[in-house]
């Protein structure tokens, strides 16, 4: 019950951020992965409510970058930005070039095991992916528009 990870893609990355900042257990979560997750202005079109200023685990936001909103549901990346900035956690952000939405669901699953690996069971050597003065996602020329803020 210590290393429980939650991860979603879609509209269950609405329900990664739904589960984490307002359901009543949300304290059972370690950190969670949200894939290409829907934006907020339009989950909350569906009813699908989360308050990320309140998400307080360790969160890794990956979409990718091919197509647009209209034909392909890629997650614009000003509301990436904005999702981003408002969760005050550890966080990770990072947009896999030439990935369309659906593609999500396996074109990242190194870095996906990778954070599990490392926030669930103190990996170290899957931590060096994200940590370090030198982070390999940095280094990934497959990836854009990374970010990574350890210090809230």
């Amino acid at each position: 019950m210590n290393n429980i990870g939650i991860t979603g893609h879609s509209q269950g990355g609405a329900g990664v951020f739904t589960s984490i900042s307002i359901m009543e257990y949300k304290d059972v979560y370690k950190t969670a992965v949200a894939l290409s997750p829907t934006y907020e202005e339009s989950a909350l079109a569906f009813g699908w409510n989360y308050d990320l200023t309140k998400v307080n685990i360790p969160t890794l936001i990956i979409a990718g970058t091919k197509g647009d909103f209209e034909t392909q549901m890629v997650i614009p990346i000003e509301k990436m930005i904005n999702m981003y900035n408002k969760i005050l956690a550890s966080k990770v952000m990072m947009r896999r070039i030439g990935a369309e939405h659906g593609q999500m669901l396996y074109s990242a699953d190194g870095y996906v095991t990778a954070w599990f690996m490392w926030q669930l069971q103190d990996n170290e050597e899957a931590s060096k992916a994200f940590t370090g003065d030198n982070p390999e996602i940095m280094q990934n020329e497959l990836y854009q528009k990374r970010k990574i803020n350890f210090n809230n």
